[in-house]
């Protein structure tokens, strides 16, 4: 790809703002969590395979998608903010996210209530997840839905942006470098809120751990997406000598996409120790949680990095192939549907369900009791 006029060094302003290999990254995070599902409900990601521990920690795509929404979404925001130049008007901004998720998302939810669940639905249930209350009313509770919830955090981001984004420009005089310094604050005041909400639901019983599937718990992943956002689209916009050293280094390592991705495996490795929480569906402790949490966000941005502040590589471009990108673009779809039929499948075929402590479903073609499939806040959602 050539770099656009404007562009300093190694690493052009995409002033176009396409960035097709994060398709590939939205249908690896999608596939991600429909395999830590199967692997939960079918016994895998508990037996003593080598695989085990990496299949129960695949609900890692979740951290993907919102560090995905925080770049993709957040970028035209503060693109508009360093060229002085209009930002998406909010109502259309708003308008157009629900047209996306919210007609797919009844569908779903309907279709699910009325015909693959194995949870008789009550007047309740029919109330809250199509008005996405779920997570508020501790009404999350049917094991086909559950991993809608990351569907109300997803919406109260999109409600909080444009406020967010006019803060950042609230002055029209202020140079690209005031900017920078307001966006940092705000990415940094997010992260803080999501560190407060941590420790509140940990130690608050009155907040209790069910507000970890909440927005504020979840703010420092979307603002780390958001991180990425602000460096990529100052490249070519301001001198580096004006921005943070920061910038400057994550656009080095981000040029150095093996050893972005080296570094990645790492830290995910790190996940699948006990040290950031057993993979039996067990709450798992404060500390437990939060390690998990940080290094999820930690390796997400070592993923994202070279896709997003450099120009890709070979190694993106099976990210970037069209079939791939494809399962991309219906990875919404994807999401909203393998559960209920996953669930709905294993019900009909009469093939037991996983306990939750160990074993196969192969092994038994009993009834098992009904278990809340496995996703980051899933292990609180109805109980």
């Amino acid at each position: 790809m050539t770099a656009p006029t404007g562009s300093t060094g190694r690493f052009p302003a995409r002033s176009a703002g396409r960035f097709p290999a994060l398709d590939g990254v939205r249908a690896l995070a999608a596939f991600g969590v429909l395999a830590t599902h199967v692997g939960f409900n079918s016994g895998r990601s508990l037996d003593d395979g080598p695989l085990a521990p990496f299949l129960a920690r695949l609900d890692f795509g979740v951290t993907l998608f919102f560090l995905l929404s925080g770049f993709v979404i957040f970028r035209p925001f503060v693109t508009a903010a360093l060229g002085n130049t209009v930002a998406p008007a909010t109502g259309r901004f708003l308008v157009r996210r629900l047209v996306r998720i919210l007609p797919a998302y009844w569908l779903a939810v309907v279709v699910t209530l009325a015909v693959l669940t194995q949870h008789p639905p009550t007047p309740r249930s029919w109330l809250t997840y199509p008005l996405l209350l779920q997570t508020y009313t501790h009404g999350n509770v049917d094991p086909s839905l559950t991993q809608l919830w990351t569907l109300p955090v997803e919406l109260s981001f999109y409600l909080l942006l444009p406020f967010a984004a006019a803060w950042i420009r609230r002055d029209p005089t202020a140079d690209r470098s005031a900017v920078v310094r307001r966006t940092l604050l705000l990415i940094a005041g997010m992260c803080g809120i999501a560190v407060a909400a941590n420790i509140a639901a940990h130690l608050v019983p009155a907040v209790g751990s069910r507000s970890l599937i909440w927005l504020p718990a979840n703010l420092d992943w979307f603002a780390l997406g958001m991180l990425l956002a602000l460096i990529s689209a100052c490249a070519g916009r301001i001198p580096a000598d004006r921005l943070p050293r920061l910038f400057g280094t994550g656009r080095t390592v981000a040029g150095a996409t093996g050893l972005c991705w080296a570094l990645a495996g790492l830290v995910f490795w790190f996940t699948t120790l006990p040290v950031a929480g057993s993979r039996l569906l067990v709450v798992p402790s404060g500390w437990e949680w939060s390690i998990k949490h940080y290094l999820y966000g930690g390796c997400a941005v070592l993923l994202l990095a070279p896709l997003t502040l450099a120009e890709p590589g070979r190694a993106a471009e099976l990210l970037r192939a069209r079939p791939v990108r494809y399962l991309g673009e219906i990875s919404y779809g994807v999401y909203l549907w393998h559960l209920p039929l996953l669930l709905a499948f294993q019900h009909w075929l009469g093939f037991a369900r996983s306990t939750g402590t160990s074993g196969r479903f192969w092994r038994s073609r009993r009834a098992a009791p009904p278990l809340l499939p496995r996703c980051p806040g899933d292990s609180w959602s109805g109980r």
